[in-house]
């Protein structure tokens, strides 16, 4: 059983821990609301450097083959009639005709890495531990995938049920709200479970 003092030493903890969390995701808001309104500015000039050192070969010919292949097993397994290329996905309309959707390099969800890796900059620039450091980032990582893969699903998902006017809409707008949605969530909760201050002595 706690004590008396130590119940109050734990709240005091507890809150203080927990004031920290919630400055700490603050301050990583307004840094992901400063960079955004140059993101789109930024965004262009990656593409381009991207396209002069041609690195763009390595992403449509490799991560774009794959990640096609992903979002195709999983569309399939719940039921949607598509065919799978090296660059696009097919299917059937219900009115007749084929309707296709192309996957170029420039939407395969890298600017969405290169924000994460911005934000770990200074989300990773306290006095924590090295494991919670590493496990953080393996967080990140994993998370920053499988987010990018849902994003493309259902980017295909709205195209299929809605058509292609409203799935470009969904498309151009929906990626940066659910990609700013992933980094916050990830950060809080980085901060309040995963991330442990390191003590100095």
């Amino acid at each position: 059983m706690l004590g008396s003092l130590e119940r109050k030493q734990l709240r005091f903890r507890i809150v203080r821990q927990s004031k920290k969390t919630l400055s700490t995701v603050l301050i990583l808001v307004v840094l992901v609301l400063v960079i955004l309104p140059f993101w789109t500015s930024f965004q262009d000039l990656l593409t381009r450097l991207v396209m002069r050192v041609g690195w763009y070969r390595a992403l449509q010919d490799v991560i774009v083959p794959y990640e096609l292949r992903v979002i195709g097993t999983v569309l399939t397994l719940f039921g949607f009639p598509i065919r799978v290329g090296t660059a696009y996905i097919e299917w059937t309309k219900s009115s007749g005709g084929s309707e296709v959707i192309y996957l170029a390099w420039n939407c395969i969800g890298w600017q969405t890495v290169v924000l994460f890796g911005i934000t770990l900059l200074t989300g990773l620039a306290g006095a924590y531990t090295r494991l919670s450091k590493l496990e953080t980032l393996a967080i990140g990582i994993l998370g920053t995938y499988l987010i990018n893969m849902f994003r493309l699903a259902l980017v295909v998902t709205v195209y299929f049920w809605v058509g292609r006017p409203f799935g470009i809409i969904f498309h151009d707008y929906f990626s940066n709200l659910l990609t700013l949605g992933w980094l916050f969530f990830f950060w809080w909760f980085a901060y309040a479970y995963v991330l442990e201050e390191s003590i100095t002595h």
